[in-house]
């Protein structure tokens, strides 16, 4: 597991010196899990909405760093049911080209939004069900074994079909 230290907090996601990983992941065919960590440097770093801010800003770089051009296999999977990106999908597609907006629905997301059955109905619709895997956020949240319940209560809300469950 790649796990920021304090030594490389503050590098793009995106900075060459992690390419190794993306290009050792990518040949085999091995997911990488995107979750945000507490930066100490920044006063502001909390658990309601920096996180989302910093998930967001990591996808965008890597988007426009093409890594999945670069590595059209590569699976990442976003923590948080992708952050802020499905909410803010129409200015993804209006503010950048069509072809960097489109690389944003390559990453997976999880169901890891403490039951929000609307925005876990967006991230699907966007993502689509295929890019979207179950998460808690254990032991966040809802001590001490996550919101597993919340979620799951928020699944059964959105009425899939047996195909999509």
């Amino acid at each position: 597991m790649l796990k920021f230290l304090p030594g490389n907090l503050g590098k793009s996601i995106a900075d060459p010196e992690f390419d190794p990983i993306f290009k050792k992941a990518a040949k085999l065919n091995l997911p990488l899990w995107l979750h945000p960590v507490f930066d100490q440097r920044k006063p502001d770093n909390n658990l309601v909405f920096s996180w989302e801010y910093e998930l967001s800003q990591a996808m965008l770089q890597l988007v426009q760093s093409n890594i999945f051009k670069k590595y059209p296999h590569l699976k990442i999977l976003i923590h948080h049911a992708g952050a802020m990106v499905p909410f803010f999908s129409g200015r993804i597609d209006h503010i950048l080209d069509a072809e960097h907006a489109a690389m944003f629905k390559k990453f997976y997301v999880d169901t890891a939004i403490l039951g929000n059955f609307p925005a876990l109905q967006l991230a699907i619709d966007y993502y689509d069900i295929d890019h979207v895997l179950f998460g808690t956020d254990a032991p966040f949240a809802v001590m001490p074994a996550g919101a597993n319940a919340i979620i799951v209560e928020a699944i059964d809300d959105l009425h899939l079909s047996n195909k999509d469950s």
